[in-house]
């Protein structure tokens, strides 16, 4: 018998933490035993990076929001290549994922949550219009994976039963999170002062990643620590409203935007900081990346990400919007070195137990073959 064969299709539209979950899903999963095929339904920039990767990727673009067409697309691939299971992540992919599974001979249909629809979609015609795609499909999907406990409460209290829902935290390939890696040179790029602290927010630029918040702590921040820099790692449609800003608080020539960067480990190991300021995570998989890396995490306090912080003990969380109590918060870890350092060692302990890679490939995989029936030779 050969592998379990499962297309994932998703966006791919950005790269932010739902893909970053596939590719990680791919470095760890046992080939043998899983073969995965993603599809996405945008040109780029994901499809390159997954094709990069060494996944077998397709893309099908969307010409607009209601382009239907692409669901016969996807279950002539669903039913031409012998998928037994159809993987979806995102409110487009479950839509279109879930009507062409059925088109193609109701495949099983495993959809993971990764965040609040309402927190992805502010504007109310169009978190509207994706609440009503997946109100009305979600029944399609055979099970559900969310990546926090709190995604999973969230689900229950919408009516989707308990037991179609597993909950498998997100998790990193740890080879390339070694904390003994060299930085990368991301101070030479810009013209940092080799001696500047750096203090990073790393997520695309969304308004609920609270970038605002961050920018203003920032300022606060200056006011008694003229030396610290900020970086802004990302990119997406609030960048020049978010330069702008930083402008009209009179930091702009101590705040860099970076734009997109791929290599997201060498840039935050080059971090003395992380910070985090969403609004809402379904997870929070960069602390995770920075907790593997040794760099200590200031973050908002929103959705699942007292899952992966312990407050004192992995890192501090702060009340969601706020920046004055995300200004303190950075300055209390600038001048604690010494308890930063073993707030560190702590966390990079938590990720080694907890949020693996491998841990989650087993989780995924061990879902797969009961769904599809399989029983592991």
């Amino acid at each position: 018998m050969g592998p379990l064969k499962v297309l994932h299709i998703i966006g791919g539209g950005e790269f932010g933490g739902a893909e970053r979950h596939i590719l990680n899903l791919f470095e760890a999963l046992d080939t043998k035993a899983v073969e995965i095929t993603v599809c996405c339904l945008f040109n780029e920039p994901f499809a390159e990076i997954a094709s990069s990767a060494g996944i077998r990727c397709l893309a099908f673009p969307m010409r607009h929001k209601a382009d239907f067409g692409v669901v016969g697309k996807l279950a002539a691939v669903i039913r031409n290549n012998g998928f037994e299971l159809v993987h979806t992540h995102g409110v487009r992919a479950n839509l279109l994922g879930r009507l062409a599974s059925r088109q193609a001979g109701k495949r099983k249909v495993i959809t993971t949550v990764h965040s609040l629809l309402e927190k992805d979609y502010p504007g109310f015609l169009y978190r509207l219009g994706n609440s009503l795609a997946e109100s009305l499909t979600r029944s399609l999907t055979d099970h559900f994976i969310t990546v926090s406990g709190g995604l999973k409460e969230k689900l229950i209290s919408q009516g989707v039963p308990e037991e179609k829902i597993t909950v498998i935290y997100n998790g990193i390939v740890m080879e390339e999170f070694n904390p003994e890696r060299k930085a990368g040179n991301i101070r030479r790029k810009f013209g940092l002062d080799a001696s500047a602290p750096l203090v990073g927010i790393v997520a695309r630029l969304h308004p609920v990643k609270g970038h605002r918040f961050f920018l203003e702590a920032a300022r606060e921040v200056l006011q008694q620590r003229p030396d610290v820099r900020f970086l802004v790692v990302g990119d997406g449609p609030l960048r020049p409203s978010l330069e702008e800003l930083a402008a009209q608080l009179g930091i702009a020539g101590q705040v860099t935007f970076t734009g997109f960067v791929e290599d997201i480990p060498s840039i935050m190991s080059e971090l003395q900081l992380l910070v985090i300021s969403s609004l809402w995570e379904g997870f929070g998989l960069t602390a995770v990346e920075a907790m593997a890396l040794g760099v200590p995490v200031v973050s908002s306090e929103a959705g699942g990400l007292p899952e992966v912080i312990l407050h004192g003990e992995t890192g501090l969380l702060v009340p969601p919007a706020n920046s004055t109590a995300l200004a303190r918060g950075i300055i209390w870890m600038m001048d604690h070195p010494e308890a930063v350092v073993e707030m560190t060692k702590r966390a990079g302990a938590a990720v080694r137990e907890n949020f693996t890679a491998a841990a989650m490939a087993r989780r995924t995989e061990e879902l797969y073959r009961r769904l599809a029936g399989w029983r592991r030779s």
